[in-house]
């Protein structure tokens, strides 16, 4: 198997042009496809997978030796007679690698066969260290000057053939400082201009998180983090990137909620969603909200959110397209303002007059300055009303707010305290998650008439009162005070139900 041992100066080819020593391999490797691993033992399986590793590492040693020898000649494209731009292009063209995966390949077999790291090149091939060990040493040896990677070499192969990768590039980061402690400052200031951090909307509304960090900044996020990371209990299903991603939206909650950031125009940092009263209230077509230009809120993600929040109702009118924006303020036959929303009333705004329609009035009216389908029901119509009732920066109908009032708690700081003592953390059942971690919630929603008093609040921490709102699962309080959980589509019973995890 090793090339090494073909000692012929060119290289016996078959009928289909491969190399014999290639051909032999390829019937190697299709006789494992066809082995009965049934008829092995468990320790001789064992064996096999642990040799078949080794002989794999040892030929993609051979093989980036021979990729540095194609990178060395400029043979790249020699296959099909073409010219390509460099050597990774092939690869990606040719072996559909990425393009980070094939520009490492060619940086180790660079550093391995054509540069300072032969000795890592020889422990490769023989067997005794992985290939991602040498991917690892060729990557944190590059910005060192070349003698210096050579005398430190043997230093670094020993700790490869005792430590896993990612202790390997610790390790590289302590002895770099040793061997060329000049440039530790040149790589520091590196690596500090290429920090950053970049959030993205995606097309299906979620947001794309992506940056580098500097190594302090980098654990000082993984320790704020990990307790808020770790598994809920032994029937938690979040994977690891789910826990890490409920883990850094609590903490950017509990950062709002603290009072601590520093304020913007007088109004310390907090998440704002703009809703209309049909998404509130459930109406059938109703859009949602806008949190702030990342994407659309679902109504339910609406509703959830202002079970504990602070309202502030406005009241606008809207004008189609061509028509100008009055320059005064609401007349007589605009009807009266919005009312502010009571502890046992639905939040209601009258609509004022056809030419000046609030947000909050019903869309399905026949009055407003939407062109409509005789028929009323076409989906046409429908999207077309739906689009003026967007936000005007997204191509809705100009709006001209005529009151606003003032913002208000639906939970009030004395109930929120009384619900500390009585329930202490998440009430649903079979969840211990703390104070901290919990919203109040309304057992009836406000919107549907639910009072804003303790008999009809709850604490929930966010995952589960995701799961009520967003999941369909129903809490209801029993006679004796205790709560029962009740999974979507089934009937309410008293007995506990299986739930899920917390986040």
């Amino acid at each position: 198997m090793d090339s090494n041992t073909h000692s012929t100066t060119q290289s016996t080819r078959l009928a289909g042009g491969r190399p014999d020593h290639l051909a032999s391999l390829a019937a190697v490797v299709d006789g494992l496809a066809v082995q009965d691993l049934d008829g092995l033992t468990d320790a001789a399986l064992a064996e096999q997978v642990l040799g078949l590793r080794r002989l794999v590492d040892r030929l993609e040693g051979h093989w980036l030796r021979q990729l540095a020898a194609v990178d060395g000649r400029g043979a790249a494209g020699a296959d099909q007679d073409q010219q390509v731009g460099s050597t990774a292009a092939w690869l990606r063209n040719r072996l559909r690698l990425g393009a980070g995966a094939a520009a490492s390949c060619v940086r180790t077999a660079r550093a391995l066969f054509r540069g300072p790291l032969g000795g890592t090149a020889s422990a490769l091939t023989a067997g005794e260290i992985s290939v991602a060990h040498a991917a690892v040493l060729a990557h944190g040896t590059q910005e060192l000057p070349a003698h210096t990677a050579a005398e430190a070499e043997p230093v670094l192969v020993e700790a490869a053939c005792r430590l896993d990768p990612p202790r390997l590039r610790r390790v590289l980061g302590h002895l770099q400082l040793v061997a060329d402690p000049d440039g530790a400052d040149g790589r520091a200031e590196r690596r500090h201009a290429r920090r950053g951090l970049w959030l993205a909307p995606t097309w299906d509304g979620m947001v794309a998180v992506d940056g580098l960090l500097e190594p302090e900044a980098g654990q000082s996020l993984v320790a704020a983090l990990e307790p808020l990371a770790r598994p809920a209990d032994a029937e938690d299903a979040r994977s690891g990137g789910q826990r890490r991603a409920d883990a850094l939206a609590e903490l950017a909650r509990r950062g709002l909620e603290g009072g601590r950031l520093p304020q913007t125009g007088g109004v310390r940092p907090q998440l704002m969603v703009t809703v209309d009263l049909d998404s509130l209230v459930g109406r059938p077509g109703s859009l949602g909200g806008e949190g702030g230009g990342v994407g659309p809120l679902d109504p339910e993600a609406c509703r959830r959110l202002a079970c504990d929040g602070a309202l502030t109702r406005v009241l606008v009118t809207r004008h189609p397209r061509g028509h100008r924006h009055p320059d005064h303020g609401p007349s007589a036959n605009e009807g009266p303002p919005a009312q502010a929303p009571s502890s046992d009333e639905r939040p209601v705004a009258q609509a004022p007059s056809r030419d000046q329609r609030p947000l909050t009035g019903d869309p399905s009216r026949d009055e407003g300055p939407v062109a409509r389908d005789p028929g009323g029901e076409g989906l046409g119509v429908r999207l077309r009303t739906a689009m003026a009732l967007l936000p005007p920066v997204l191509g809705g109908a100009p709006t001209q707010p005529l009151e606003v009032g003032r913002a208000s708690r639906v939970v009030q700081t004395a109930q929120r305290t009384a619900l500390a003592v009585r329930d202490g953390g998440c009430v649903f059942p079979g969840c211990s998650r703390p104070l901290a971690w919990c919203e109040a919630h309304h057992l009836r929603h406000w919107l549907h008439g639910g009072p804003t008093d303790l008999a009809n609040l709850a604490l929930l921490c966010r995952a589960h009162h995701r799961a009520v709102h967003e999941g369909g699962w129903r809490l209801v309080r029993q006679g004796d005070g205790r709560l029962t959980a009740t999974p979507p589509h089934r009937p309410h019973r008293p007995q506990r139900q299986r739930h899920p995890s917390a986040a």
